[in-house]
């Protein structure tokens, strides 16, 4: 049985055929997926995707790349939200340094009110790091208690050791998938098994095999088999290992 650690299912793509991904899912060894808010419009469609599905879990968050549809109350609507239905995690939330028209004080704003929001839960995180990562680095050694994922990881490997040492999990989806990404498959060598987790990141990132088509949580199984390729190991034990990690960061 595997996890998709990071899946926004409650997207409108999904709109016309999401039972059926989920069973498509279900039916490949996909027990868990997990949803992370993007903007305070989105939480709804979280909670009734997951009041719908039982193997769906939510997480709540305030994304980077929608700055400005974001409002300083919507982090008072976070609050109440995580009262409200107890989600996994504060999420996803963090910052885009490679899209040049986002502010960068107004990202930090957003970022680092919700990495308090997820200490005054103690819940864990799920970080957006694009072109961000010694920023995120920086921000997460002043909350040593904090803990969470960095979804879609893209930094380096001294880096990817600074946050493990920190207590996070480094999340990794379809460019596994690709021969040619040769610096992450480099990684992934690297990386302590016990410290990865596996995402679709749905419906972005299709993995090689579905390019320029829409991803899905049934692909999760591409990017296990990849990572087992690369590690020359069996694909069960990367499910395994993976799943129990994720159990471990959101208390499942």
């Amino acid at each position: 049985m595997s996890i998709d650690s990071h899946c926004h299912l409650d997207f409108d793509v999904f709109n016309r055929d999401r039972e059926q991904v989920i069973k498509r899912a279900n039916d490949a060894g996909v027990e868990t997926i997990i949803i992370p808010g993007v903007k305070q419009s989105s939480w709804h469609n979280i909670e009734r995707c997951c009041d719908t599905f039982s193997n769906l879990y939510a997480c709540y968050g305030l994304h980077p790349y929608f700055l400005n549809q974001h409002k300083h109350e919507h982090l008072s609507d976070l609050k109440k939200i995580i009262e409200k239905n107890k989600p996994l995690a504060v999420g996803e939330c963090g910052l885009d340094f490679f899209l040049k028209e986002l502010d960068k004080n107004e990202q930090f704003f957003y970022f680092k009110q919700q990495l308090d929001i997820a200490l005054e839960f103690n819940l864990p995180v799920v970080i957006h790091a694009r072109k961000s990562t010694e920023a995120i680095i920086n921000e997460l050694k002043k909350r040593p208690t904090l803990r969470g994922m960095i979804h879609s990881y893209s930094g380096s490997y001294e880096q990817a050791l600074q946050l493990i040492k920190l207590g996070f999990y480094l999340s990794f989806g379809g460019p596994v998938t690709y021969k040619n990404s040769t610096r992450l498959r480099k990684l992934i060598k690297q990386i302590p098994l016990d410290h990865i987790l596996v995402e679709t990141d749905s419906p972005d990132q299709p993995v090689a095999n579905a390019h320029n088509h829409r991803n899905e949580p049934f692909f999760i199984v591409d990017v296990i088999q990849s990572i087992a390729d690369i590690l020359e190991t069996d694909k069960e034990q990367v499910a395994n290992i993976t799943a129990a990690n994720t159990r471990n960061l959101f208390n499942l």
